[in-house]
């Protein structure tokens, strides 16, 4: 039968109670030192049972000290069971009720599922290393963390010391070296513009938890040889801070691990953005996805057209009338509005420079007029969303590079985009995104913002590697702005419980799921 929580507590004093007496007792006394032993027991074994009866802290929250922290729609799991959730390194969130469900360590959260209490998890928010820790977390907004590109890197524990610096660094060559990796790494960098995006500098003082060369207390990596691992080139890095000691700049990583800002290139941020469609702006719609489309004007037979000397710049779109032009195998659409100084319409002409974007007039897939949904076309490079047939949002995104997919070849392999009818599987307010099986160690993205799996491991997610939307540019998955990305996050279901990082759709989240509906 096991102890009693307030006798381990009791047995837990007891030895320092004896220890202080046996220091008084062999110590030189004066000759009262027995009553001195006496007053010395009582007053310890008081403490001791007032320690022992004191109730303990109310728990009102929980965090988590792991990359994920699983959340249960049940006070149980087994090998059969599916996560309704997950916390993420950092976070915390309030708990339903201090007392753990029947005695044992689950415990129900805001605002529904259940936690339990492992090594993933703290009570403690006052130890240094968890207010390290949850001064790393995902910023709100479109940008989680700053994120910048490797050219080969070692990950510290700690600030090493200029010894150490150089015999982890003493083969990886020069710093601030941008050389370009191959096809494969094309996509990821667009925003590096060939190495001659500026250093990356210090933008944060040097947190407190840093002191001199040693590991933040209660950090679970091992110091004593501070270099952990290499960031391989080519792999996609997520900072939430940047600070200089010992003359360079280092990026702190949400984990607690030091990387030299000298040997990354920080991705230059895209700033393009779809648009609400509302007021006078609405369907249809061009967005152009070459540099330019030139504008043109129809000439008075209508039989022809000719260019007007301007153009639509790239990532901007043109709002369309309902009235089209057919001229042999050429469509034209009007411009809704603009027109030039004599009053004539400008025109554009269907092909690769844009994507056209038509309303939908009709609900398929058992989608129903109250229903959230998106519909993404790979070739056009765009995508809307709908609730029912309401337009309420377009932009432009880049699909699987390897173009339309193929029957019988895989697309992960093809790196093309899926076709088909898929209702989210599950979200990540940031996830890191591997092919390596298991924990990534050849290549990764790490912390990738707002992940949308409509298909595993097919996903809609910010690519901040790239801005090239409206053209095929990704491996598999749907590749948005970090503005849109957050946009289309937050207006699929089902939605994210604050303070958690991961969710899936379950009766508990009232049962949507947002689909997605994908075209050639």
């Amino acid at each position: 039968m096991p102890w009693p929580r307030r006798s381990l507590a009791l047995l837990a004093i007891v030895p320092f109670a004896l220890l202080a007496v046996w220091s008084a007792l062999a110590q030189d006394k004066p000759a009262n030192s027995p009553k001195l032993a006496q007053a010395t027991v009582a007053a310890s074994a008081a403490s001791a049972v007032a320690a022992a009866k004191a109730p303990a802290p109310k728990r009102t929250h929980i965090g988590s000290v792991r990359f994920r922290t699983w959340v249960w729609p049940t006070p149980a799991r087994g090998k059969d069971y599916i996560a309704l959730g997950a916390l993420r390194i950092g976070t915390k969130v309030k708990l339903l009720s201090s007392k753990s469900v029947n005695g044992r360590n689950w415990y129900p959260i805001e605002p529904y599922g259940y936690v339990y209490a492992d090594h993933t998890t703290t009570f403690d928010f006052e130890s240094v290393y968890w207010k390290a820790l949850s001064s790393l977390t995902p910023k709100p907004g479109p940008w989680p963390y700053r994120y910048a590109f490797s050219t080969g890197a070692p990950a510290y524990t700690r600030i090493p010391t200029k010894a150490e610096e150089k015999a982890a660094e003493r083969l990886l060559g020069p710093t601030r070296k941008f050389t370009p990796l191959g096809e494969w790494s094309r996509s990821h960098e667009v925003l590096l513009r060939n190495g001659t995006t500026p250093p990356i500098k210090a933008t944060e003082p040097r947190p407190d938890f840093f002191k001199g060369n040693k590991a933040v207390p209660g950090s679970p990596w091992n110091s004593a040889n501070p270099k952990l691992k290499m960031i391989p080139a080519g792999t996609g890095l997520a900072y939430a801070k940047a600070f200089k000691a010992q003359g360079r700049v280092w990026l702190l990583t949400p984990d607690m691990l030091l990387v030299p800002a000298d040997r990354m290139f920080a991705w230059e941020r895209s700033k393009f953005k779809g648009i609400e469609l509302k007021g006078n702006k609405s369907l249809p719609l061009a967005w152009v996805k070459a540099k330019k489309a030139p504008k043109l004007l129809r000439s008075a037979d209508g039989k022809s057209f000719s260019k007007s000397g301007k153009s639509w710049p790239n990532k901007t779109y043109a709002l369309l009338s309902t009235e089209r032009a057919k001229v042999g195998k050429r469509t034209f659409y009007r411009r809704s509005r603009e027109t030039d100084a004599s009053g004539n319409h400008y025109w554009l002409r269907e092909d690769k420079k844009v994507g056209i974007v038509d309303p939908v007039k009709k609900l398929r897939f058992g989608i129903k007029s109250t229903d959230r949904w998106l519909l993404a076309s790979i070739m056009n490079g765009t995508m809307v969303a709908y609730k029912g047939l309401k337009p309420l949002f377009t932009t432009m995104w880049s699909g699987g590079k390897g173009g339309l997919p193929v029957k019988g070849l895989d697309p992960r392999i093809a790196h093309t985009t899926e076709v088909g009818v898929f209702p989210i599987q599950w979200k990540d307010n940031v996830s890191t995104m591997s092919k390596d099986k298991g924990a990534p160690t050849v290549f990764w993205m790490a912390d990738v913002p707002h992940v949308q799996y409509v298909k595993m491991p097919l996903a809609l997610h910010v690519s901040p590697w790239h801005d090239n939307f409206g053209n095929l540019m990704s491996a598999e998955c749907l590749n948005v702005s970090a503005a849109d990305g957050k946009w289309l996050f937050d207006f699929t279901l089902p939605k994210m419980p604050k303070g958690w990082n991961s969710i899936r759709p379950h009766k508990a989240t009232s049962g949507w799921s947002t689909k997605v509906r994908i075209t050639p």
